[in-house]
């Protein structure tokens, strides 16, 4: 019989359960533990089905990076847009970047926290390049839309806006990643009370 064809609406839809699949065995048992064909077992199909979607599993690593970069993107950027005020809208990315990373633990994770994982410099000259510069690119994307975004407040020069949004990163990954290791509430019963002052704070130090 002859093979039918499927849409490409059908092909993504299959090719986001595998990386949803990798994800969970990843966050459950760690990067070392995924393999082909344990995946291919958890999906139901034989790990021939899996090579015509993804080269290897440092292949769906970086793909799942990708999309999860995708999302984060997504989320910043709806946050901004109903803002003119570029104060306003330092204060919606705050939120939304916080949301996120509450609400996308699993994604987080591979993100930003995962360490035994191949990075792009390990990938250089290799057949994995050109996805891990891929993955490299677009994680930079809501990096670069925080420092456009916020271009405009007062007292910031524009030299310093790369150092600031770094900085602002750097503190709401530690918040995340607190929260998401459920350390703050073995500190603080009004976890929403305190992530809200402290994110209060943050943005406090650019204006009102």
């Amino acid at each position: 019989m002859p093979r039918i064809s499927r849409s490409p609406e059908t092909i993504d839809a299959f090719k986001q359960s595998i990386l949803d699949s990798a994800l969970s065995i990843i966050i459950e048992s760690g990067f070392e533990k995924l393999s082909m064909r344990k995946l291919a077992s958890t999906l139901g199909i034989t790990a021939t089905t899996l090579y015509n979607y993804f080269l290897s599993k440092d292949d769906l690593y970086f793909h799942i990076r990708i999309h999860g970069f995708e999302l984060l993107y997504e989320c910043l950027d709806q946050a901004c847009s109903p803002h003119d005020d570029p104060f306003e809208r330092l204060k919606s990315v705050v939120r939304a970047y916080l949301r996120f990373g509450f609400q996308n633990m699993d994604y987080y994770e591979m993100m930003f926290l995962s360490r035994s994982v191949p990075k792009f410099l390990d990938c250089v000259g290799t057949p994995l390049e050109e996805v891990a510069r891929r993955e490299k690119d677009t994680s930079l994307k809501p990096l670069y839309l925080v420092i456009e975004k916020i271009a405009g407040l007062p007292d910031v020069e524009k030299s310093d806006l790369r150092y600031l949004t770094i900085r602002l990163w750097t503190e709401l990954n530690g918040i995340v990643s607190l929260h998401n290791s459920r350390l703050l509430r073995e500190v603080e019963d009004d976890i929403d009370g305190l992530v809200s002052r402290i994110a209060s704070d943050i943005c406090g130090r650019f204006g009102s």
